[in-house]
C-alpha cells in the first residue's frame, strides 16, 4: 500500500539541543576508544576468534580490568562499555578472561614439588550396585535432526538447530523416563571460513557434534530402561558471546523446553517431520532429569524456574549441572539438585556451580536433597569425548592448562598424581550421571549415599577423591544455626572471637556484614565469590557463615576459644535424628589443618566431646598453593550422635564448639540434626516470576536519579525476597547499585532509584545502556526475565566519526511512577470520525503518556507510520490523512510512547468510497472506553514497504519516523520458538504494551509489563 498521508500537529516541539562539546575519539594499533554518554566504549580488533570458552572474555587498559567483553558475530572485535578512568587514556588495552588476570602479567611459576595423594580418613562406604553395569535390554537409536534454523533462539532474534541423540530400551513396554543432556560452551563450527553472521556452520567448516560426548552415560540409562536425549546447542555457543545479556542462560532453558515439547507431541503421537514415529508412547513426560555441562548447567536450571511458568508444567524431578557456570545467581526450588564440582577446573575455575546450593538450600523453605560433589583431580573438558584430545581431532584440549601454561603444578598439572586421566575421568562423570537418574527418576536408592554426604563411591570410579556436602530434605533435619544473622544467640568464651560474615572481598557495591574471606584470589573461595563487574550479580551477597577466629589462651588457666550455641526452643528431642552434621573450612590464614571439638550438652549438665576431624578432612586446607587453588570451600563433617555416650539426647540444650589452643580460625555453616536421608518431596512452584524492565530516561545535565521497577508475573501469595543489580560505576553517569527488595503479600512491583550524574556534553553515540538485573529470588518468587538495562538518551548532540552531527533517538521525555509505567495496560485512543474512506482526514487523541516524550501513531494491520509528536504534558492529537490506497475494512490505530512504551490503540473502519453513504449522518466518534478489538500492538504485522510511508508532515519535530528505511531492524521477535513451548515469563501486559516505532535508524530495546490491575507498588 502506498501511503499518502499527512500528519499535523496540536502539541509543541521540544527545543534544539545546545551545541556541546565534541566527543573524544582515541586510536591505538589495534583499538580504539569513543566517548559515549556517561563512560568510554572500547574496541578491541582480534586477528581471530577467541577459543569458545565458558569463561568470559575481558579487555584491560594498562593492568586496569575494565569489564566482560561483547563479540562481534564475525568473531574479530571485542567491546566494552565502561565508566572506568583507565579508558580514558590509556597506552594499550590487551584481551584477558575473567578468570585467569591481567593478560599483560608474567605466568605463575609453580612449585615442582609433588603432592602425592592421601587417603580419606575416613574410608567411604561400599555400594552394592555399580550404576555404571549394564542393564538387560538392548538400545535402539531415533536421533532426530530439523535443520540449523529451525527454531527462534530465546531473546536472539535468530533461529537455531533442533539436533538430538536419542536412546531407547528395547524389550520395555510404555512409557520411559526421560534423561535429558545438554552441553556446554564449546567451538561450533570449527576450521574452514567463518560465516560472518556465526551461524550456521560454512559448508567447509566442522560442525562439532558436542551432543554425542555423553553417549557412555546414556547408553548405560537406556540399557536400564530410561530414554535419554541429549540435544545440541551450537547455535546459542556461536551467539550468545554477541547477543546475550545472560550468557546465553534463558536461551538455553527455552531450547531444554523446546525439545522438551516436541517429545511430548512425538510421545502423543503428533510427532513433526523428522522425528520417528515410534516414539509414540514411549516417553514419561511427568518424570523427567536433566543434565547440563558447563553453561548447559545454568540453563537446565534456567529450563527449571522456565518450566514453572508453563500451563501444563513437564514433571522435572532432578536437576545435575556438571561444572556448571551460575552467573544469574538462579536460585530453583522443590527439585532435588546435585552439583558436580571439578577440582582442577581452569575454565569455570570457581567452582561457580556452588552457589546452586548456597543460595538455594534454605530459599525456599521445601522439602529436597541437595548436594555439592567435588571431585578432586578433574577438569573441565574432559566430561565430554568430543572436548577431550585423543578423543575427537578437532578443537579439544585440556582446559587446566589455562591456568597453568606449564602443566607443572603438583595438584592438577596433567603429570601430577592426584590428577585423573581422560578415560578415569569419563567413567567418573558416567557413574555419576547414570546413579543420580536412576535414584532421581527410578527411585533406587541404593544409589542414595552417592549424594547424601555418605562419600560412597561405586567402583567404576576408581579412586575418584569425592567429597560430598548435603543438605537434607526439611523434613529431615532441625537447624540448630545456619549462622546466616548477626542476631545469632551463640555466646563465646575463651581466647577467641566470632563474627557473621558474607561474600569475598571487595564488592564494588559492600554490604553490611565483615567479608568472610579477604585476600584469596576470587576461584579461590567458591561459596562467596563474585566475578566483580565481569559478573552479572557481581555484589549480591554470597553464603553468610560463622567467622570464629582463635588464638593460643596466655596462660594455662586461661581456656581455648569456645562457640556454645543454643538449640532453638532451650531444648530438643534428638533421639529423633541419627546425626550431627555441620558445614566447616579453615579460614584463609589456616596454612595446613585445624581441629575442632564438637560437645553435647544436656538439660542436666551431662556431655560429651568428640574430635571433628574423626570424621572427615573438612579441616584440612584443600591442596595447592596458588591461585585457583588452595580454595576456601565449605565442606560437610557428619557426626554419628550413637557417639555422644552420657549424653541425655531427648533433651539437648546446647552445642559447644571448642578451637585447638593455637591461632587459626574456622568457617562455619548449616550446624544441624539430620535423620536418615532421602531424596524428599518434589513441588512444581506456582511461585510468581520476578523481572526487571527496561527504563529509557534522557541524559540531563545534572544530578538526577532513575526509578527502575522490579515486577512480578502475579501478586505475591507469600513474602518474596530478590536482590537488584546495576551495573553502573561510582565514576559513571548511573550508579552501581546493589539492593535487596522485599515484598509483601499482595505486592507486584516494587522500584528502586538509581543516582545519575548528567553532562553536557556530546558523544559519538545516541544512547549507552547500563545492564540490570534481578537474582538470587527467596522464598516466594523465582527468576523471570530477569534482565533488563537503564538506556539514557544523548540529548546533548550526537557525532559520528567524521564530526558530522547524527540526528538522535525521539525525546524519551520525564520518568512518571516507574510501577505505574510497568503496570500499564493499554488505553484507548479517541478517533473521530470512527469511519472514513482512503485520502479523508481524521483526528486522533490520546493521553497518559509521559511528559516531554515522543509518540508514534501507527495505522495497522499492515502497519503505516502516520508520524509522531512531542508531548508537553502527556496528551497527544493528531490530525492525519488515510492514505489513499487504503484497504477496506476494519484497522487499528496505536500510538506508543518512545520512553514509557505506554500504547494507546483505537478500533478504525476505512470505508468504501463506493457505497452510498448518508450525507446527514457524520458518523459516531469512537468512545474511548472502548476500543473493540484491537490488534496486539507488540504485533508490527507485514513489514512497511519504503515506498509506502508517502508524504508525512515532517515539520513536527524531525522524528517523525515515517521512512520505514529509518527504523533499523524490526520489533524485537517473540521470545517463544515457533511452534514449541512458550512460557509466561515475559509477563503478557508488557507484550501487550510493547510495540515501540523504532526511530533514528537505532533499535528500540523493547518496553515490557506486567500484567496484575489495581495493585500498588512500592519504593525501595
Amino acid at each position: 500500500m502506498v501511503a499518502a498521508l499527512i500528519c499535523a500537529l496540536s502539541v509543541p516541539v521540544l527545543s534544539a539541543t545546545p551545541a556541546a562539546a565534541d566527543p573524544l575519539t582515541l586510536d591505538g594499533p589495534d583499538w580504539s576508544v569513543t566517548d559515549v554518554p556517561g563512560g568510554y566504549e572500547v574496541v578491541k580488533q582480534l586477528d581471530e576468534p577467541l577459543e569458545v570458552r565458558s569463561d568470559l572474555p575481558t579487555l584491560w587498559a594498562d593492568g586496569v580490568d575494565l569489564g566482560a567483553a561483547t563479540e562481534s558475530l564475525d568473531g574479530l572485535t571485542l567491546t566494552v562499555t565502561t565508566a572506568d578512568p583507565a579508558a580514558a587514556n590509556p597506552d594499550d588495552v590487551l584481551q584477558g578472561w575473567a578468570g585467569v588476570g591481567d593478560p599483560a602479567a608474567e605466568p605463575v611459576q609453580r612449585q615442582q614439588q609433588i603432592v602425592e595423594s592421601a587417603a580419606p580418613s575416613v574410608p567411604s562406604p561400599s555400594l552394592a550396585a555399580d550404576p555404571s553395569d549394564r542393564g538387560e535390554y538392548a538400545i535402539e537409536r531415533h536421533d532426530y535432526d530439523l535443520g540449523d534454523e529451525a527454531v527462534e533462539l530465546r531473546g536472539f532474534d535468530r533461529r537455531g538447530e533442533i539436533r538430538a541423540s536419542v536412546f531407547t530400551p528395547i524389550g520395555i513396554e510404555g512409557e520411559r523416563p526421560v534423561a535429558l543432556f545438554l552441553h556446554g560452551r564449546h567451538t561450533a563450527c570449527a576450521g574452514g571460513t567463518r560465516n560472518p553472521e556465526a551461524w550456521p556452520c560454512n559448508p567447509d567448516q566442522v560442525d562439532i557434534p558436542s551432543h554425542k560426548g555423553y553417549d557412555d552415560a546414556a547408553e548405560v540409562l537406556a540399557s536400564q530402561g530410561y530414554a535419554v536425549v541429549s540435544i545440541s546447542a551450537n547455535a546459542i555457543n556461536s551467539l550468545d558471546g554477541s547477543l546475550a545479556d545472560d550468557t546465553g542462560a534463558a536461551a538455553r532453558g527455552q531450547l531444554v523446553l523446546d525439545h522438551l515439547q516436541l517429545l511430548r507431541d512425538a510421545n502423543a503421537g503428533a510427532a513433526p517431520d523428522g522425528v520417528d514415529p515410534a516414539l509414540k508412547g514411549r516417553l514419561d513426560l511427568d518424570n523427567v532429569g536433566l543434565m547440563g555441562h558447563s553453561r548447559g548447567g545454568e540453563g537446565i536450571m534456567r529450563a527449571a524456574v522456565l518450566n514453572f511458568e508453563l500451563d501444563d508444567p513437564f514433571g522435572i524431578r532432578g536437576l545435575l549441572p556438571l561444572a556448571p557456570t551460575d552467573y544469574t545467581r538462579i536460585t530453583v526450588p522443590g527439585i532435588p539438585t546435585a552439583t558436580i564440582l571439578p577440582y582442577c577446573d581452569g575454565d569455570v575455575e570457581d567452582q561457580m556451580g556452588q552457589k546452586y546450593i548456597d543460595d538455594s538450600r534454605h530459599a525456599f523453605g521445601d522439602d529436597v536433597l541437595r548436594s555439592s560433589v567435588l571431585v578432586m583431580g578433574t577438569n573441565h573438558n574432559f566430561f565430554n569425548t568430543y572436548w577431550t584430545p585423543g578423543k575427537y581431532d578437532v578443537a579439544t584440549s585440556d582446559d587446566w592448562a589455562i591456568m597453568d601454561r606449564s602443566q607443572t603444578d603438583p595438584v592438577c598439572g596433567e603429570s601430577a598424581p592426584t590428577r585423573l586421566d581422560a578415560d578415569a575421568q569419563y567413567a567418573f562423570g558416567t557413574a555419576y550421571i547414570a546413579g543420580f537418574f536412576r535414584l532421581t527418576l527410578g527411585e533406587d536408592e541404593q544409589f542414595l549415599p552417592m549424594f547424601d554426604g555418605s562419600d560412597a563411591v561405586p567402583s567404576s570410579a576408581g579412586d575418584s577423591d569425592v567429597r560430598v556436602s548435603a543438605t537434607l530434605p526439611s523434613s529431615r533435619r532441625f537447624d540448630i544455626d545456619n549462622f546466616a544473622s548477626p542476631g545469632t544467640p551463640v555466646q563465646l568464651a575463651g581466647a577467641g572471637d566470632f563474627a557473621i560474615c558474607e561474600s569475598l572481598k571487595p564488592l564494588q557495591v559492600p554490604g553490611t556484614l565483615p567479608y568472610c574471606v579477604n585476600d584469596l584470589g576470587f576461584a579461590q573461595a567458591p561459596d562467596w565469590s563474585t566475578l566483580g563487574w565481569n559478573g552479572k550479580a557481581g555484589s549480591v551477597p554470597s553464603t553468610p557463615a560463622m567467622h570464629f577466629t582463635y588464638e593460643a589462651p596466655d596462660s594455662d588457666e586461661e581456656a581455648a576459644g569456645e562457640l556454645r550455641v543454643p538449640v532453638p526452643g532451650g531444648t530438643v528431642d534428638a533421639t529423633a535424628y541419627a546425626q550431627l552434621s555441620f558445614r566447616v573450612s579453615p579460614d584463609e590464614n589456616v596454612t595446613d589443618a585445624t581441629s575442632l571439638d564438637v560437645t553435647l550438652v544436656d538439660g542436666s549438665g551431662g556431655q560429651a566431646t568428640v574430635s571433628a576431624s574423626e570424621f572427615g578432612d573438612a579441616l584440612t586446607v584443600l591442596p595447592g598453593t596458588e591461585n585457583p587453588l588452595r580454595k576456601v570451600l565449605l565442606q560437610q563433617i557428619t557426626i554419628p550422635l550413637a557417639e555422644y555416650d552420657g549424653v541425655e539426647l531427648a533433651d539437648v540444650r546446647q552445642v559447644r564448639l571448642t578451637a585447638p589452643r593455637e591461632d587459626g580460625g574456622v568457617l562455619l555453616s548449616d550446624l544441624s540434626f539430620i535423620g536418615e536421608p532421602t531424596l524428599g518431596t518434589v513441588e512444581v512452584s506456582s511461585r510468581p516470576a520476578v523481572s526487571v524492565p527496561d527504563v529509557k530516561v534522557e541524559e540531563g545535565a545534572g544530578v538526577g536519579s532513575v526509578d527502575v521497577p522490579i515486577v512480578l508475573s502475579r501478586p505475591a501469595t507469600t513474602p518474596a525476597t530478590v536482590y537488584l543489580t546495576v551495573l553502573g560505576s561510582p565514576a559513571g553517569q548511573v550508579g552501581a547499585v546493589m539492593q535487596k527488595v522485599d515484598f509483601a503479600e499482595g505486592e507486584v512491583c516494587a522500584s528502586v532509584t538509581v543516582p545519575m550524574q548528567g553532562d553536557r556534553s556530546a558523544s559519538a553515540s545516541t544512547t549507552a545502556s547500563y545492564v540490570t538485573n534481578v537474582s538470587n529470588t527467596q522464598r516466594g518468587a523465582t527468576i523471570g526475565d530477569s534482565f533488563g538495562a537503564i538506556v539514557l538518551r544523548e540529548d546533548d548532540g550526537v557525532q559520528d566519526d567524521d564530526g558530522q552531527p547524527v540526528d538522535p533517538i525521539p525525546a524519551v521525555g520525564s520518568q512518571g511512577d516507574a510501577c505505574v509505567e510497568a503496570l500499564a495496560e493499554p488505553g484507548a485512543l479517541s478517533v473521530s470520525p470512527a469511519s472514513a474512506a482512503p485520502g479523508e482526514k481524521v483526528t486522533i487523541t490520546g493521553d497518559g503518556f509521559r511528559a516531554g516524550e515522543s509518540v508514534s501513531l501507527e495505522l495497522r494491520s499492515d502497519p503505516v507510520p502516520m508520524g509522531s509528536v512531542t508531548t508537553d504534558d502527556g496528551d497527544v492529537s493528531f490530525e492525519a490523512t488515510l492514505p489513499t490506497d487504503a484497504e477496506v475494512g476494519d484497522h487499528t490505530f496505536v500510538a506508543t510512547g518512545y520512553g514509557s512504551g505506554y500504547a494507546q490503540t483505537a478500533a478504525f473502519n476505512i470505508a468504501d468510497p463506493s457505497a452510498p453513504t448518508d450525507p446527514t449522518d457524520p458518523g459516531e466518534p469512537t468512545d474511548p472506553t472502548d476500543p473493540g478489538e484491537p490488534t496486539d500492538p507488540t504485533d508490527p504485522g507485514e513489514p512497511t514497504d519504503p515506498g509506502d510511508s508517502g508524504d508525512a508532515d515532517t515539520s513536527s519535530d524531525g522524528d517523525s519516523g515515517s521512512d520505514p528505511d529509518d527504523t533499523g531492524v524490526g520489533a524485537p521477535a517473540a521470545d517463544g520458538p515457533d511452534d514449541l513451548a512458550v512460557t509466561g515469563a515475559d509477563v503478557a501486559g508488557w507484550a501487550a504494551a510493547g510495540a515501540l516505532l523504532i526511530l533514528g535508524g537505532l533499535v528500540a530495546l523493547s518496553r515490557r509489563r506486567a500484567s496484575a490491575k489495581g495493585i500498588t507498588g512500592q519504593q525501595v
